[in-house]
């Protein structure tokens, strides 16, 4: 990030004010990793984690509805409601006869990302950048995954890494760029979400996910031309 800010701040004589309302539509692609830890069980101490293999890549379509509201000069509040899949989707376990069972363990959310962002224009041109920062709250949706269904006899490998709490907290951070046309804009944007809450249920194993994302999105622009 101290990159980023850097290149901010070198770009900045060539850009001018922009703070403005919009609203818009993104879509984009969504990569979590979830990164898994056990605690000892009271009643035992052979841990989960060393008969189980876990995929705990993810990818997912990420589509969500935004609205800026203008601060004043330069900064916006930056808020999208949006839905995307997280999880381990794959949960693996191989039995004494060497037979490999296997579950996925997906869930999706609906969520609210709520972004102070940084707004700037190159002088005379239709190009600029964003920067942003913020939490981003995820409240899981649907039916249960494959994983947390499953009920045959090697449920006890399964289950604990397939139900998730109901609310993934993330801080979140954001660098785009974006291309004035119409009346509105082009927004190509990458994400970063560091989890800050556990999002399984479980009492001896804890998640933490961490995503990257990559989206483009049209944005129409409220109150006027910039």
């Amino acid at each position: 990030m101290k990159k980023i800010y850097i290149i901010a701040f070198l770009l900045l004589p060539a850009m001018q004010v922009v703070s403005q309302s919009n609203i818009g539509l993104r879509v984009g692609f969504l990569g979590t990793q979830t990164r898994v830890a056990e605690y000892t069980r009271p009643e035992t101490t052979d841990y989960l984690l060393d008969h189980v293999t876990l995929n705990k890549l993810a990818a997912s379509l990420h589509v969500a509805l935004s609205a800026d509201l203008a601060l004043g000069k330069n900064f916006s509040l930056s808020t999208a409601f949006h839905y995307e899949r997280k999880g381990l989707s794959k949960v693996s376990y191989v039995d004494s006869a060497n037979y490999v069972w296997e579950v996925s363990a997906y869930q999706h959310y609906v969520g609210l990302s709520m972004m102070i962002q940084y707004n700037l224009r190159f002088r005379d041109s239709k190009f600029g950048m964003i920067f942003a920062t913020g939490p981003k709250f995820d409240f899981a949706v649907g039916t249960p995954n494959q994983g947390a269904l499953y009920s045959g006899k090697y449920r006890k490998f399964f289950m604990p890494f397939s139900r998730y709490n109901e609310v993934d907290l993330s801080w979140g951070a954001e660098v785009g760029g974006t291309y004035s046309l119409g009346p509105g804009d082009f927004i190509l944007r990458l994400t970063y979400l560091y989890g800050l809450s556990d999002v399984l249920e479980d009492a001896y194993i804890i998640g933490r996910s961490q995503s990257v994302g990559l989206s483009i999105g049209y944005a129409i622009r409220l109150g006027g031309k910039r």
